[in-house]
C-alpha cells in the first residue's frame, strides 16, 4: 500500500475541501500565455493539475530547442501557481511525464508532482481528504485491452457497436481480475487466442496497472479523491477514433475502471480525451463520481465527508 503523506499539505476551515482543478492545457512553446491571474486560486484550497500542461516536452520533441522552449512555458504557469500560495498537486500526463514533471516543478515551495502517492488535505472538523495520483511515465499511454483491438469479442446482444464492446471487454476483464477466468478463458471471451502476443502483453499490462491502483488506494481513509491523467474505461467522455477507418472506441484504462469499482474511491478526476463530462460508476460499496473538466478545462469542485462530490464548471477566456 503507498500510504498517504502524515504530514497533511493543508490545513482547511470546512466544511468541504474546495479543489480548483484544471487540465490538458496543451501549451505551446509561442502564443498567448495562459491567463494564470485569471483563476480564483484563492477562493480553493488547492490547486489540482491533471496533466498535459504543455504539448512537447525536451524528452520527446523534434530538437532539444523546442522542447526547451515548451518546458519553459510549462514552467512559467506553474512559477505563477506558486506564487498564489495555494498548495499545487500536479498528475503528470502523456505530454509531461514524471521526468519532464519533476523538470517544472523542481524547487517550486508550493508545487508538488502526484504520481503513485497520496497527500493528505486535514480538515479542522477532525477529517481529512486524501488525494491519490496515478500519472503517466512516458509520452505514450497504451490502454490494455484496447477496443479496437477486439472488434470480435463476443456481445450479448445486438449488433457490435463501440458501447457493446466496452461493455463485453469490461465485464471480462473484471472476472479475469477477480480470479473468476483464466488467461486462456479471457481470450476466448474477448474473441483471441491466448498465444496472440500482443494480448499476452495487454494483459501483463493490465495485471501490473490494476495491482498498482489498488495498493495507492487501499486501506486509506475516506473520503479519497483519484488524480489520473487518462479515464476510467466505458464512460461517456473516453470515446474517440483511433484512426480515421476505425469509428469511435471507448479509450480509457480498463484498469482503472475496475480498480474504481473494487476499492470504491468517492471520486476520480481526469482529462486526457478533452472532452468534459461527470457520470457515476457502479462500486461495490455504492458509486465512484468520474469527471472530466475537457479541453483547457477549468473546473471547482467541492468535497464533504461523506464523499458527496459538487462540481461547477469555471469558464477562463484566452
Amino acid at each position: 500500500m503507498t500510504e498517504a503523506d502524515p504530514e497533511p499539505i493543508c490545513s482547511v476551515e470546512g466544511p468541504t475541501v474546495d479543489m480548483l482543478v484544471v487540465t490538458d492545457l496543451h501549451l505551446r512553446r509561442t502564443g498567448a500565455k495562459y491567463p494564470v491571474g485569471d483563476l480564483p486560486v484563492e477562493a480553493h484550497d488547492l490547486v489540482l493539475s491533471l496533466g498535459d500542461v504543455i504539448d512537447e516536452n525536451r524528452d520527446h520533441a523534434k530538437s532539444t530547442e523546442a522542447g526547451e522552449a515548451y518546458e519553459k512555458r510549462g514552467r512559467a504557469v506553474l512559477e505563477r501557481l506558486d506564487q498564489r500560495g495555494v498548495p499545487v498537486l500536479a498528475v503528470p500526463g502523456n505530454h509531461d511525464p514524471v521526468d519532464c514533471t519533476r523538470r517544472l516543478s523542481e524547487g517550486l515551495a508550493n508545487v508538488h508532482p502526484l504520481h503513485r502517492t497520496a497527500r493528505r488535505v486535514a480538515v479542522e472538523a477532525g477529517w481529512s481528504l486524501t488525494v491519490a495520483g496515478w500519472g503517466c511515465e512516458q509520452f505514450d499511454f497504451t490502454p490494455a485491452l484496447l477496443s479496437p483491438h477486439y472488434p470480435d469479442v463476443p456481445v450479448e446482444s445486438g449488433a457490435q457497436t463501440p458501447d457493446a464492446v466496452a461493455n463485453a471487454l469490461l465485464r471480462a476483464a473484471a472476472k479475469y481480475l477477480d480470479g473468476e477466468l483464466s488467461r486462456a478463458t479471457l481470450a476466448k471471451a474477448v474473441g483471441t487466442e491466448a498465444t496472440n502476443p500482443s494480448y499476452e502483453t495487454s494483459l501483463a499490462r493490465l495485471d501490473a496497472r490494476f495491482e498498482t491502483l489498488v495498493d495507492l488506494v487501499a486501506d486509506v481513509p475516506d473520503p479519497t479523491v483519484l488524480a489520473s491523467h487518462v479515464p476510467p474505461f466505458n464512460v461517456p467522455f473516453d470515446v474517440r477514433g483511433q484512426h480515421s477507418h476505425d469509428g469511435d472506441f471507448h479509450f480509457g484504462s480498463v484498469a482503472l475502471r475496475i480498480a474504481l469499482a473494487a476499492t470504491g474511491v468517492d471520486a476520480c478526476l481526469s482529462g486526457h480525451t478533452h472532452q468534459r463530462g461527470l457520470t457515476a460508476i457502479p462500486t461495490t460499496s455504492g458509486h465512484s463520481y468520474a469527471h472530466n473538466p475537457g479541453d483547457a478545462g477549468v473546473s471547482s469542485i467541492s468535497v464533504s465527508e461523506d464523499g458527496t462530490i459538487h462540481v461547477e464548471q469555471v469558464d477562463v477566456s484566452w
